[in-house]
């Protein structure tokens, strides 16, 4: 074998290690002679183990835990720091689901028909009732106690003014200040869809953004630009402009969902965050339930439009009142940032624990 020629070729030098790395003994089970110092011809011939260097910054097993330790070192949600945090995070679910709710105002499609251009109350010979089945919700019928007009149906959509009844409080809306009817009613669904489409693609993107540079810095931006593109809406000139400006206030709309969810769940042990987050549902609930009275108030779409929006300037204070999440701070091993927040918890709860931080955070 290879290995028994090196041995003889090494002559009564120290034993070369075999295949596996060991080191073979003494023939006859004999005790092994000591070692000694290896010789200097044969620094590349032992295998020898390399040291594991040290972590630099040791995790303290209360790190690995945050959940079980952490959370229940700064008195869960007993603290009362904590409990204002949360509470700050259901307030704008209010305004959250204004906006989630906000389609079926502004893009809901009313009872239409047409009148001459005389203004006289003559109704065009041109309406057919079989118009009435595409314009989804839509009707080209007179209001109750008007002759319905006859006609066919290949000009039943040739008319120069549309008069409008919306059902949804507003005396006007997106559909009837563009007339979205007849052959413009498609434009109405794709309205509709730009907001869902933006939700999707902003819990998509905004999640993994605040992984990476956090929740804090999410929120605001998000924020900033909700305020931007949706008080935009409000000025739209065509359907077009409305339909791309309601994607980006979608996308912003998903990075302050996540966010506040985020920093929510992060701030109470796990056994409250079903609780704590279905109330969050509930009062988005309440925000959709309170919609058609906001929409009687404001009258108009654009006025409405605002209304919604606005509340989430009260948002940017949130920059000053909200702290970083100490569970992502902790995550990205930012533990000078992560010490300097538990004290802050600690100095609001009023609690005196600033020699027990080390069981914490390391360091």
């Amino acid at each position: 074998m290879a290995i028994d020629r090196r041995r003889e070729a090494g002559g009564g030098g120290r034993p070369l290690p075999e295949e596996n790395g060991s080191v073979p003994g003494a023939a006859g089970g004999g005790a092994a002679a000591p070692p000694g110092p290896p010789p200097a011809n044969a620094a590349g011939a032992e295998i020898q183990a390399v040291p594991v260097p040290p972590p630099a910054a040791a995790c303290s097993p209360l790190l690995l835990d945050y959940d079980g330790s952490v959370l229940p070192f700064l008195g869960g949600l007993g603290g009362g720091y904590q409990r204002t945090l949360v509470l700050l995070t259901w307030v704008p679910a209010l305004f959250i689901g204004f906006s989630k709710f906000s389609d079926s105002f502004l893009l809901d499609q009313p009872d239409f028909w047409c009148r001459e251009a005389d203004g006289q109350g003559n109704w065009s010979a041109s309406l057919a009732p079989g118009h009435a089945n595409r314009s989804g919700n839509g009707s080209i019928f007179p209001p109750p106690g008007l002759p319905t007009p006859a006609g066919g149906n290949a000009s039943e959509c040739d008319c120069h003014e549309w008069h409008y009844r919306i059902r949804a409080g507003l005396v006007q809306n997106v559909v009837s200040k563009w007339d979205l009817v007849c052959d413009s009613a498609w434009k109405v669904h794709i309205a509709k869809f730009s907001l869902l489409v933006g939700l999707i693609f902003g819990h998509l993107i905004t999640g993994c953004i605040a992984d990476w540079v956090g929740r804090r810095p999410v929120l605001l931006f998000s924020v900033i630009l909700i305020l931007v593109f949706g008080l935009s809406v409000a000025l739209s000139v065509n359907v077009t402009m409305f339909s791309t400006l309601r994607f980006f206030e979608g996308f912003c709309l998903a990075g302050i969902v996540l966010s506040l969810y985020a920093l929510r769940i992060e701030l109470c042990p796990p056994g409250h965050r079903f609780m704590i987050t279905m109330v969050a549902s509930f009062i988005e609930m309440a925000g959709q339930f309170l919609m058609p009275g906001l929409a009687a108030l404001c009258r108009d779409w654009q006025v409405l439009q605002a209304v919604i929006i606005c509340p989430f300037l009260l948002m940017l204070l949130y920059w000053v009142i909200f702290p970083e999440s100490l569970r992502w701070l902790m995550a990205t091993q930012q533990f000078e940032a992560s010490k300097e927040l538990i004290l802050q918890f600690t100095h609001k709860n009023r609690m005196n624990m600033e020699s027990d931080i080390k069981g914490v955070v390391p360091g």
